[in-house]
């Protein structure tokens, strides 16, 4: 790996993140995320010099051990998407695509990195626990860095038209309970219904369902 091969530079300041993980900033202004060991020791001494090798490794295979570190960290946690840990890893000024890389393979071969199973967990969880429609979830996991054929796959395994209808039909009767105007209560039913992430046809279906006095299961 080619480093910038301009004047000599020195370590200007270093600041401790997290254990063994810090951040050395140089007299060019040139951050590194480093993790603390026997290889390393030089780098964490204000106003020590750097050589070009120095800022190879720094950049290289002394940013791949800190920055698994860190994906180890972050991962301990809770599950993270590939793009979670790379804007993560990018933050801390680990951005060589072949380091990033490298850390990625790995995560992935030793099983923390896997965003199947991470999309997995999200649909089946928020449907037992925090009841949503697919679009909330899609929108969710979209965020968090998940590919659209993972979604789609996840969403059509957990949560077919029937568990969709099933999910809002609960959180419908809940809403409806003790209403004594039916058509005020459909309005603010299919308000909540479409913000939890129904789709419309099922919202539609169960807000006339309301209005013509035969919610299914309304007595239970």
């Amino acid at each position: 790996m080619e480093s910038n091969r301009g004047a000599p530079e020195t370590v200007a300041s270093i600041r401790r993140r997290w254990g063994k993980l810090y951040t050395v900033t140089t007299s060019e202004e040139r951050r590194f995320l480093v993790l603390r060991d026997g290889s390393t020791e030089r780098f964490l001494e204000e106003g020590a010099a750097l050589s070009h090798e120095d800022l190879d490794a720094l950049a290289g295979p002394a940013a791949r051990a800190a920055g698994l570190a860190l994906a180890y960290r972050l991962l301990a946690g809770r599950d993270r998407t590939e793009r979670a840990i790379c804007a993560a890893l990018a933050k801390e000024a680990v951005t060589a695509p072949e380091v990033v890389g490298d850390i990625v393979v790995t995560l992935r071969r030793q099983g923390y990195l896997d965003d199947r199973r991470l999309a997995s967990h999200y649909v089946r969880y928020a449907a037992a626990h925090r009841p949503s429609g697919p679009h909330l979830m899609r929108r969710r996991l979209r965020v968090a860095g998940v590919d659209d054929d993972i979604i789609d796959e996840e969403l059509r395994a957990a949560m077919p038209p029937e568990r969709e209808r099933e999910m809002a039909l609960a959180l419908a009767r809940g809403k409806l309970r003790g209403a004594k105007d039916r058509a005020r209560a459909a309005r603010r039913i299919h308000g909540f219904l479409a913000r939890r992430g129904f789709s419309e046809r099922v919202v539609s279906s169960i807000c006339a369902a309301i209005l013509g006095g035969a919610l299914p299961g309304e007595d239970e």
